[in-house]
């Protein structure tokens, strides 16, 4: 009767460690191929220099930036928005939800104001237009698209920054759209720049806090409808995007967003110039 337990006993820890290898491979195969499919193959850092420059802001610019979230606009454009205070251009930002997806709208806002602040711009040049988080693709297209233009309108910028339609998140590919879409039929003829935050699973490349890397777009979006152009940091205006963003501590405490917020702390930032639409001064 022992042996027979032993025997049962020993059956039953190899069926174990057969069920926990094929286990470990099959996550091993899953992860494997998730690496291949979903982490975007970028250029090469010494390629940076093919791409061309985008143009200094000026003094005097008015420039309006659209940000579908509290942080999207530090991580995309903060360095951008700093030279452009600094240069003497007026910058405004249109927050255009209300952040509250996980129930945190408001200590989102207040980090908002926070690092907003410190990149140089004034209370009085952000608008809250409060649609609801993560909920963009869902609300009526006029209503959106009235007060995205009511917003152009007032402010009558030179320069439209707003998310890439392509972009994985719906709310900043709504949003982008919308842009594009008014800005067709805009009789001004203003200079249209758009930005990436969200494509595929691990871009930015490296996914990870890499301050002397430059930030370069994925290749698949290497194409004639997206010209990429590189906006290069000064030391001291990345060191203060830098500054900016770890004010988002809500978001830093997420192990995911923190790698989003930390990659985009590189040697420049990257914009897209459309080619459906007027996009040059």
């Amino acid at each position: 009767m022992a042996i027979l337990k032993k025997l049962k006993s020993k059956l039953n820890n190899r069926k174990f460690f057969i069920a926990t290898l094929a286990l470990v491979l099959v996550v091993s195969i899953v992860t494997g191929l998730v690496y291949i499919l979903e982490v975007p193959p970028v250029m090469a850092q010494s390629s940076v220099n093919s791409l061309p420059e985008l143009a200094a802001p000026q003094r005097n610019q008015k420039i309006l930036i659209f940000s579908p979230h509290p942080d999207d606009e530090t991580i995309a454009v903060g360095g951008y928005i700093a030279q452009a205070i600094q240069a003497g251009a007026d910058v405004r930002i249109a927050m255009v939800t209300d952040g509250d997806f996980h129930h945190n709208g408001q200590e989102r806002y207040t980090e908002f104001k926070k690092a907003t602040a410190m990149l140089g711009v004034a209370d009085d040049h952000i608008t809250f237009l409060g649609f609801p988080d993560a909920k963009l693709d869902k609300t009526q297209e006029t209503i959106l698209a009235d007060a995205l233009k009511a917003q152009i309108a007032q402010d009558n910028p030179d320069i439209v920054i707003c998310p890439y339609p392509g972009d994985d998140n719906p709310d900043h590919a709504v949003i982008g759209k919308a842009v594009e879409g008014l800005l067709k039929d805009d009789p001004h003829k203003r200079t249209v720049y758009e930005y990436l935050v969200h494509y595929e699973l691990l871009w930015p490349r490296p996914r990870e806090y890499a301050p002397n890397y430059h930030l370069l777009p994925p290749k698949k979006l290497m194409t004639p409808e997206t010209k990429w152009e590189t906006f290069p940091l000064s030391q001291t205006n990345e060191n203060l995007k830098s500054t900016a963003l770890h004010v988002y501590k809500s978001q830093l405490a997420n192990t995911w967003l923190n790698g989003l917020l930390l990659s985009s702390i590189r040697k420049n930032e990257l914009l897209i110039i459309p080619q459906n639409i007027y996009s040059k001064p």
